[in-house]
């Protein structure tokens, strides 16, 4: 039998209530994490269901300049397709999504900015050109939002975040867990470059496969922006 003398039991005592407290700190901060997520859910959900319209989603990148090429289209876009009556949603930051809103006000349709609280105050983006918006802690509850009532997922140039974006909305969608919707990419010359390597490396290695590519579009303008939903529209 082994020994021990009376510092090593208290020891042992302290080591057992310090773990005993952190395990309740971890359940008391899952079942914390578990109710504030279902509640950004639920919040996004009655948000998105109280809105009589059908939705169109616009990223991009949050530095885009206001006096770009790409600013400048998405605003545009943004107002055709809500003078056709869609509602506009965006991550409620700079760049294209200001630009995106701005365009759906000028449209006097529903303009939706989807924040994330973590960056917001960061990019200080007007109030005036949403007509209703919402922040959320959690990023992955927000992009499920941005996303899923969406009619189509328009893609305008960006970094990493909106690279992340397109390729997750695509898997989420070939692997049939969200629903089949055209993935529209806006400025065919700086999208097809990226698109050629994944044909010429991932499709030709087996990795991918063509149908994956099938529901991507690549456009200039507006109007074939507008042409694609209506054509994939059931």
């Amino acid at each position: 039998m082994i020994k021990t003398n009376k510092r090593q039991e208290i020891k042992v005592k302290i080591i057992s209530e310090n773990n005993t407290l952190e395990m309740k700190r971890d359940q008391k901060y899952i079942i914390e994490t578990a109710k504030n997520t279902s509640k950004e859910i639920v919040d996004g959900l009655k948000l998105l269901k109280s809105i009589n319209q059908e939705f169109v989603s616009i990223f991009g990148s949050h530095v885009t300049s206001e006096k770009s090429k790409d600013y400048i289209n998405c605003e545009n876009t943004s107002y055709l397709l809500g003078k056709k009556g869609y509602a506009i949603i965006s991550g409620g930051g700079p760049g294209i999504m200001k630009a995106a809103n701005s365009g759906a006000i000028r449209a006097k349709t529903k303009s939706l900015g989807f924040k994330a609280k973590l960056i917001q105050k960061e990019q200080p983006v007007e109030d005036e050109i949403f007509t209703h918006q919402y922040s959320f802690h959690f990023l992955f509850v927000r992009r499920y939002c941005l996303a899923v009532e969406s009619r189509a997922l328009i893609f305008y140039p960006g970094g990493y975040g909106t690279l992340n974006e397109l390729f997750e909305y695509v898997t989420l969608i070939e692997t049939h867990i969200e629903e089949p919707i055209p993935v529209i990419c806006v400025n065919k010359k700086y999208w097809l470059g990226l698109f050629d390597w994944l044909k010429k490396q991932a499709l030709k290695k087996g990795y991918i496969q063509q149908r994956h590519l099938d529901g991507i579009y690549f456009v200039d303008t507006p109007e074939e922006v507008l042409d694609i939903i209506n054509k994939t529209k059931k």
